[in-house]
């Protein structure tokens, strides 16, 4: 991230919030998926989006997939 970037808490701007939204969003497409109420066509672009912004941070998929699999537990408690 260039000097003149604030890291302001969004997904474009810091890792950590890139991950988090990634593996939410992967979360609940996952689960509508399973629900047979797949993401609309607006949802899906702001998949795809949060997915952009992590990979754009150098997350791979497999890196995002971790990290959901690591939230399962606490949303589940």
């Amino acid at each position: 991230m260039p000097a003149s970037v604030i890291n302001d808490g969004t997904p474009t701007n810091d890792p950590a919030a890139a991950l988090h939204w990634a593996a939410v969003a992967l979360g609940l497409a996952e689960a509508r998926e399973q629900q047979g109420a797949p993401l609309t066509a607006d949802e899906r672009g702001h998949f795809n989006e949060y997915q952009a912004a992590a990979h754009h941070h150098g997350f791979t998929d497999a890196q995002i997939r971790c990290y959901l699999n690591e939230l399962r537990p606490a949303v589940s408690r």
